[in-house]
Formats: C-alpha cells, sequence, structure tokens
C-alpha cells in the first residue's frame, strides 16, 4: 500500500485494539481510524489517537484509503470485507516483531500479529489471522478466514480448511489436515486429519460434535 494510505480499521472491540496497535507500530499508514456498527462505540477511541466513526462517516474520509476488518470471528469478518469492499482495497496488516519469509505467501486483508512466525514457501489466504505467537511452519497452506489463535503452533506443510480456528495453544503435527470451518480446541494436538465442520479437542485430539 502507498504510505499516503489512510486505514479503516473495521471492528472496535478488543481484536480491533490489536489491530490497530499492529498498524500504528508499523508505520506503514498516514493515519488509523476505527469505525463499527455499535453506536455506542461513536465518538470515542479505539486507542489513544484513533477515533471510531459510525459506518455512515467513512464515506467522507478523503483517500487513498484501505481497510482492514478486525473481527475474530470468520464468518463475520468475511461478510464484512465483501460489505466495505466498495471503499478501498483489503489490507494486510503485519506488526513489525512478526517474522515473515519472504517467501511466504500473505493474502489481502490477513493480520499478522506480534511475535508470530510464518515460515518459507507458508500461503495464507485471504483474511487469515495469525494471532499472537501463532507459529506457520514451512509449506503450510492456510485457506482463507481462518483464525489462528495465541500460541497454536501449525507443524511443515499442514493444510487447513477454510473459514477453521485453531485455538489457543493448540498444536498441529506436520502434514496434517485440518477441515474447512473445523474447530481445535485450545491445548489440543492433533496427530491426525481434523475433518471439514468438526469440533475437536484434547490430547491427543478427538471429536466432540459436528458444528
Amino acid at each position: 500500500m502507498p504510505a499516503d494510505t489512510l486505514l479503516i480499521v473495521f471492528g472496535a472491540g478488543g481484536h480491533g485494539r490489536v489491530v490497530a496497535d499492529a498498524a500504528l507500530a508499523s508505520g506503514a499508514w498516514r493515519g488509523v481510524v476505527a469505525a463499527d456498527r455499535d453506536a455506542a462505540l461513536w465518538g470515542g477511541e479505539l486507542l489513544p489517537g484513533v477515533p471510531v466513526l459510525a459506518p455512515a462517516a467513512l464515506t467522507d474520509l478523503r483517500g487513498p484509503l484501505a481497510v482492514h476488518v478486525a473481527i475474530g470471528d470468520n464468518a463475520n469478518r468475511r461478510g464484512e470485507a465483501q460489505a466495505w469492499a466498495a471503499l478501498g482495497p483489503l489490507a494486510s496488516v503485519v506488526h513489525p516483531s512478526a517474522a515473515v519469509a519472504t517467501s511466504a505467501e500473505i493474502g489481502a486483508g490477513c493480520l499478522l500479529a506480534a511475535n508470530c512466525v510464518v515460515a518459507p514457501l507458508a500461503r495464507l489466504g485471504a483474511g487469515v489471522i495469525v494471532n499472537h505467537g501463532a507459529i506457520v511452519d514451512h509449506d503450510c497452506g492456510v485457506d482463507p478466514w481462518t483464525h489462528i489463535a495465541p500460541g497454536a503452533r501449525l507443524g511443515g506443510a499442514v493444510r487447513v480448511g477454510e473459514s477453521a480456528l485453531l485455538g489457543s495453544g493448540c498444536t498441529v503435527l506436520a502434514g496434517l489436515r485440518v477441515g474447512a470451518g473445523a474447530v481445535l480446541g485450545a491445548g489440543a494436538v492433533a496427530t491426525r486429519d481434523v475433518p471439514d465442520a468438526q469440533c475437536w479437542a484434547g490430547v491427543p485430539a478427538a471429536p466432540l460434535r459436528r458444528r
């Protein structure tokens, strides 16, 4: 993105604060503003110096503009990204402490939070969250709108389907697949493939139910 681009962070909750902090730390934008559908938040600040605007006010902003949807829920994040596409391109935000290999592919609208690792030849689709301290090892493929929570660890060549949720501190062993829409619970260790749309937890991880 050009350095004179204003970043709109859509979502003024806790995840929005993480995104805004990373964007400010990166120094990649001429400024950062936030927006939210909750009228109770309008006129406040997401972080010091980051105002929270009503969605209707976004059309008054002067370009160039870019949008990052800072909503942790995968389906809502994807929906809001589509809703605000006309404002400007979907922007990825990378905290300066994130370790990102030069050969990694990062899709539009991703968040790479503080101290995460995205290793060589890893591929992230659009809207993926790699949260604080998470590791996406070499040759992994993560499909769009997935959330990899803080401290999660993906071994080499793991495949993750669209809109999956990998909970805090979980581990996926090398070469396995986590299916589309699947949930792997916090602290779980996946030692075999997790099918689409199933919730797994435990060590080793086992199925709990279908979503």
